[in-house]
């Protein structure tokens, strides 16, 4: 059972206590009594009441003394009755101003006293609950970290909150009054506007965003607007929840950029180029224009990337990225093309892989203007850590509507001009033709059939004898490799070997020609004593387990070191110069002899002669074409004879064909002959049988036909 509600009476008279008492206990109230205004001071303080009844006139501490000293004590919702006889307006008026909660002039009706003090009660309790109501409001407002507003359908504000004062265009208080178009900048004012409408509308409107700039920066909010129920007659209203979307639209854009484009250089990437392709191709369409297509790559950045570093490598891309935009800068007559001013778009696929659009162009030249400023940018050398590195661009060009219908079409035949330009020679640009198509497929047929072709044995040696000059017999042979396509016949490595080269299928074929050369060369040994030259690919020489593999192939064939020489470009050995003579310098340490093939036709650069531990000069077969007739290439034979002396270096010349050539390069002092003077490439199994025989430089056929 609940306890009754307790009632403090004061009044200096024992039967007003007395009645008053009965009364209120009938009522169902437990109720306390005070002979004066101290002793019910004493008793509250002591155990405070629900409601206290306080005659007004009492010896010492009247009633408004103490109703004035609790209300200080104990707050404004308890409720204090002043009971008086005294019924003036004054004396009623003086009860309330001492904070009284309601006055009960006396005689007093008994019977309806016990109501009177339950209403009361109830009243109470009902502002208590409205307090509290209002205390739970302010915290849920306080930890709101919205702007609230509410504001009538012309966009006047009524009310205003907000627990960030640097979140409102003006302090709080000026803006009542005031209109949102009075307030906000136009673009804002017609966003809010256009929520209040359709709110007004449809009861409740979100996701409306503006951008608003105010004294600590630029800040993005979103709107949630709810129409308030109004009587007939009256002025809609609306209840504005303005929210701080800052964070989420720079965490959204920065998702869009990750999405769409590269981080490294901060040009839209392929997804987003893509995009603005098949745009523009839409609006070439609709208004019957041209565009091209541009698709560029840096010549030469995989060795920069690989020698100097992929740190180096980004910081030219970033450069590369720059000179792009530079060379078709706003403004400049060359990313201006269209009549409607569309301007040209650039991304970066990935690696060193740039495209362009240039949308309404009128004549395929316009095109081949911006790729020749790209062109023209990309020379100038790059500087990295004090050094400068030269690079070059290959540029491929793809017209809509001639060489493509659809953006995936217009950048693949881009790209496959492309790989055009860079067999040019590099450092060019070249248009898209369906001839190139055809190539490529050709090219790509012929990768995937060479990636089947060594499991299925399709690759065969052939061996082309080097005659010793002074002894006129066999000092060695160059292992040639073959490829028997089943569909395609036999196939010459210089139609093959670059693309093994690209893909990496060179490093498993060239083991697989070393391994068959040493194992022929072992067993025709037994027939005299004979030397195997193999050509060695700059993609071999940079493998790390050449050395180890060579070891492992010499150690099961049986052959001895010293009868396998390894033949290597200028080009292998200028690249990552350190690492290559690491690798070199084991190789002779192994016992292998080493050759330098193609001599004079790479970089020319004859500081590394010194450096490199080479045996063999090979003198390329052009320089020997011509002879002896041809002054100026004898003049190089000469030089380069005498150079190789003079370093200890054997020759050998290549592309020998007529006894003239062969007689006038003996007669300058050349060790070693090849060529089809004294014989063709020839199968493994015919050669033991020419390791005794003799050649004479004079003889008319000495190859045998």
């Amino acid at each position: 059972m609940a306890a009754a509600t307790r009632i403090l009476v004061a009044d200096d008279e024992p039967t007003a206590r007395l009645l008053m008492a009965a009364a209120l206990e009938k009522a169902g109230f437990e109720v306390a009594v005070a002979v004066d205004g101290d002793d019910a001071l004493r008793q509250f303080r002591a155990q405070p009441s629900a409601l206290v009844m306080l005659d007004v006139d009492m010896p010492g501490r009247n009633g408004y003394e103490l109703c004035a000293i609790l209300r200080r004590e104990f707050g404004d919702e308890l409720p204090i009755v002043m009971v008086t006889a005294m019924d003036d307006n004054e004396s009623i008026e003086r009860a309330y101003e001492y904070g009284a909660t309601d006055f009960i002039p006396k005689p007093i009706n008994w019977s309806l006293i016990g109501h009177r003090v339950k209403y009361l009660l109830r009243a109470s309790d009902a502002l208590r609950e409205l307090h509290a109501a209002n205390a739970r409001n302010a915290a849920l407002l306080r930890a709101i970290p919205d702007l609230l507003f509410e504001v009538d359908v012309d966009g006047r504000y009524l009310s205003c909150h907000s627990s960030r004062k640097d979140l409102l265009v003006a302090p709080g208080e000026s803006l009542i009054g005031r209109t949102i178009d009075d307030v906000l900048p136009p673009e804002a004012a017609r966003i809010c506007m256009a929520a209040l409408h359709e709110a007004n509308e449809a009861g409740l409107v979100t996701g409306r965003q503006f951008e608003l700039m105010l004294a600590s920066g630029a800040f993005w909010f979103e709107l949630s607007v709810s129409r308030k129920s109004a009587e007939p007659g009256q002025k809609p209203t609306f209840v504005v929840l303005a929210r701080n979307i800052t964070e989420r639209k720079a965490a959204e854009q920065k998702i869009y950029e990750l999405a769409f484009f590269d981080s490294l250089t901060h040009l839209p990437n392929r997804q987003s180029f893509l995009e603005r392709l098949a745009q523009d191709i839409r609006v070439a369409q609709r208004e019957k224009q041209k565009l091209a297509v541009l698709f560029m790559d840096l010549d030469g950045f995989k060795g920069v990337n690989d020698t100097m570093g992929h740190d180096a490598g980004d910081l030219i891309l970033q450069s590369a990225a720059e000179r792009l935009r530079n060379s078709i800068r706003p403004g400049d007559s060359a990313s201006r093309l269209a009549e409607d001013g569309a301007q040209v778009g650039l991304a970066r696929l990935g690696g060193d892989e740039f495209t362009a659009v240039i949308p309404g162009i009128t004549h395929e030249e316009d095109a081949l203007r911006v790729a020749n400023r790209i062109r023209e940018q990309m020379r100038t050398p790059f500087v990295l850590a004090g050094s400068e590195v030269v690079l070059t661009s290959s540029i491929g060009i793809a017209v809509f509507p001639h060489d493509g219908a659809d953006a995936a079409t217009l950048l693949k035949h881009a790209d496959t001009a492309m790989y055009h330009a860079k067999s040019c020679g590099r450092d060019n640009c070249q248009f898209y033709s369906a001839a190139l198509t055809q190539r490529a497929q050709q090219r790509l047929t012929l990768e995937n059939n060479l990636r089947q072709a060594l499991e299925r044995g399709e690759f065969d040696l052939v061996y082309q004898p080097q005659i010793d000059v002074a002894s006129g017999r066999i000092r060695s042979v160059e292992a040639l490799i073959r490829w028997n396509h089943p569909a395609g016949g036999v196939i010459a490595p210089q139609d093959f070997i670059p693309l093994a080269e690209e893909n990496g299928l060179i490093v498993p074929i060239g083991e697989w020609a070393l391994r068959t050369a040493a194992t022929d060369a072992a067993r025709w040994q037994d027939g005299g004593r004979v030397c195997v030259a193999v050509n060695l690919s700059p993609v071999q020489l940079r493998a790390a387990d050449l050395v180890p593999t060579l070891v492992d192939i010499l150690r099961e064939t049986g052959l001895a070191p010293g009868l396998l020489e390894l033949e290597v470009t200028e080009g292998a050995l200028m690249e990552e110069r350190e690492a290559t003579h690491a690798t070199l310098e084991a190789l002779l340490a192994g016992g292998v002899q080493l050759a330098l093939d193609d001599f004079g036709t790479g970089y020319s650069s004859l500081g590394y002669l010194k450096r490199v531990p080479l045996s063999n000069l090979k003198i390329d077969q052009s320089f020997v074409h011509g002879l002896p007739h041809d002054r100026e290439n004898l003049a190089i034979v000469r030089t380069i004879l005498a150079l190789a002396k003079n370093l200890g270096f054997r020759t050998t010349a290549e592309g020998v064909e007529t006894a003239e050539q062969a007689t006038t390069l003996a007669g300058i002092g050349c060790d070693a002959l090849q060529g089809f003077y004294f014989s063709r490439p020839l199968p493994a199994g015919a050669i033991p049988a020419l390791l005794q025989r003799r050649w004479r430089l004079d003889e008319t056929d000495p190859g045998g036909g």
